[in-house]
């Protein structure tokens, strides 16, 4: 008998609907299955039929044909193994399940029949629930994260047999419906240090705050041990609360990007991701790719900050990845295996000495460097990088008659309520704009938001002049100019908020 059984893959975080077709007929026993399955959905036979025998069922008796549908679409993982079991035995006729037509199966299954969580289930979630006739039915280690879209009707099982049970009762009062996200209260410091702790770098802490209040990237370059990335650190105790869609955004990918084995248990991701790859991470592991087509630590930082401790010693073609992920907000990644785009719209934070010894800018220390080696050193980080970082400040080292005063600094509390305040003006601004922050806007919108008088114009583009900003930078500078603006609670763009920024541009290694 043929039992056609619907169930999802994913192409990158898109998950793409497949169709388990299971044809059970008298004949010579047998198995094959077609429709370009991996390893893991070839091995998914052993592992079915060994689940199946634990229900006391047999479907092992016939010539037994199985297609993926779309035959031309890569199966991957081990998200059909419940779906397959299923198929098997409806087509066996062992049990019969009344409505089949609206469930989609998502499971692995373990030979003992338990059914274990797969990656992925958000996306499919998110589909899935357009439809609203159809029912989700996955391992119960997947329903907090399916629980996250409204209005999704599910059903959850801890094992093969259960899950038959339920689907045979065909009762709806079983079947759940998920109520959204439920928020939780933002919880600052947690593994994070605070501000009030660092002492003096008031102008490190003030640049700290104009990234984070509209979203720009920062470098920090300073002597060894100045507190670079102590200060980057403390970054996320004054990052604003995600919203809800951008919440949806970032679990999304992490629940794709899962490894194997560590598939079941997730929860969403309610804090912004600060991502801290070291410097020996290949460009795989930065943007994605490789045999899976998984995302990288690029993506990972969606919504949130990838940070880059030691800058010059990336790999140089790893760090010229980043430059249109940082313009464009996403990464495509072509493979022989496919091409799948990442969402990766990440505040891009950086840490670097200015010398290979580190202390050619500090005023107490002799740098040891040549100037040929200071100058190899610096051009690691190319030009057109650095012309994407909107805030590159120089980190003075600490006097040390400052560690025994009692320190008075604001807590990261302060700075936060100050950080969300500017956040809001801009959400307000950029209603019916897909825009969430001063740093996505383009060029004709910076244009039009951060608005001058001749007077402070004119010294925009004089200074722009004198400093030899590229087009990019000179917009760039607009951006920064809003934001300061912003916190300060302005309407219009004034010459100390342009002369600020224009601080935060004077880097240039």
């Amino acid at each position: 008998m043929f039992r056609r059984i619907r169930s999802y893959c994913l192409l990158g975080i898109k998950a793409i609907p497949v169709s388990v077709e299971v044809d059970a007929s008298l004949g010579l026993p047998g198995f094959t299955l077609v429709g370009l399955p991996d390893n893991a959905v070839r091995e998914s036979r052993e592992r079915v039929v060994s689940a199946i025998r634990t229900v006391d069922k047999v479907v092992t008796g016939f010539r037994t044909t199985v297609n993926l549908s779309p035959a031309d679409l890569r199966k991957e993982g081990s998200a059909l193994d419940l779906p397959l079991a299923i198929g098997l035995l409806t087509a066996t006729e062992e049990i019969s399940v009344p409505r089949l037509e609206e469930c989609v199966f998502v499971g692995e299954l373990s030979l003992d029949g338990l059914l274990k969580g797969v990656r992925g289930v958000l996306s499919i979630a998110m589909d899935l629930v357009r439809d609203r006739n159809s029912i989700l039915v996955i391992p119960r280690e997947n329903e907090q994260e399916a629980s996250l879209v409204e209005g999704l009707r599910y059903i959850c099982a801890d094992s093969l047999k259960e899950c038959i049970e339920i689907l045979e009762q065909n009762n709806e009062e079983l079947v759940c419906c998920a109520r959204g996200l439920e928020r939780q209260e933002f919880v600052s410091g947690l593994d994070v240090p605070d501000f009030k702790d660092v002492v003096g770098m008031e102008g490190v802490k003030r640049a700290l705050e104009v990234a984070a209040a509209g979203g720009h990237n920062f470098l920090l370059v300073g002597s060894p041990g100045a507190g670079k990335t102590l200060c980057a650190r403390c970054l996320p105790g004054i990052l604003p609360e995600m919203c809800d869609e951008e919440v949806l955004e970032t679990t999304r990918i992490h629940s794709c990007a899962r490894s194997p084995g560590n598939a079941g248990l997730f929860r969403p991701v309610l804090v912004r991701p600060f991502r801290t790859p070291h410097h020996s991470a290949s460009m795989v592991a930065l943007v994605g790719g490789g045999a899976r087509l998984l995302p990288g630590e690029a993506s990972l930082a969606h919504n949130g900050v990838l940070f880059l401790d030691e800058l010059p010693e990336f790999n140089r073609c790893v760090l010229e990845a980043l430059r249109e992920p940082m313009e464009e907000g996403e990464i495509s990644v072509s493979r022989a295996s496919g091409t799948v785009v990442w969402p990766a719209r990440f505040m891009m934070g950086a840490a670097m000495n200015p010398c290979p010894c580190g202390y050619s800018m500090d005023p107490k220390r002799v740098c040891t460097c040549l100037p040929d080696a200071r100058k190899r050193y610096q051009e690691k980080v190319s030009g057109p990088l650095l012309d994407r970082i909107d805030i590159q400040v120089c980190v003075p080292p600490v006097e040390p008659s400052q560690f025994a005063s009692k320190s008075t600094a604001e807590p990261s509390a302060v700075i936060r309520s100050r950080v969300c305040a500017a956040r809001k003006l801009q959400q307000d601004r950029f209603v019916g704009l897909p825009f969430r922050c001063n740093a996505d806007m383009n060029s004709e919108t910076a244009r039009r938001f951060a608005y001058m008088d001749k007077t402070t114009e004119s010294f925009a583009v004089a200074s722009a002049e004198k400093m030899n900003l590229s087009a990019r930078g000179y917009y760039r500078l607009l951006k920064v100019s809003r934001t300061i603006a912003d916190l300060r609670h302005s309407e219009s763009v004034g010459i100390p908020d342009l002369a600020e920024a224009l601080r935060y541009r004077a880097f240039r290694g």
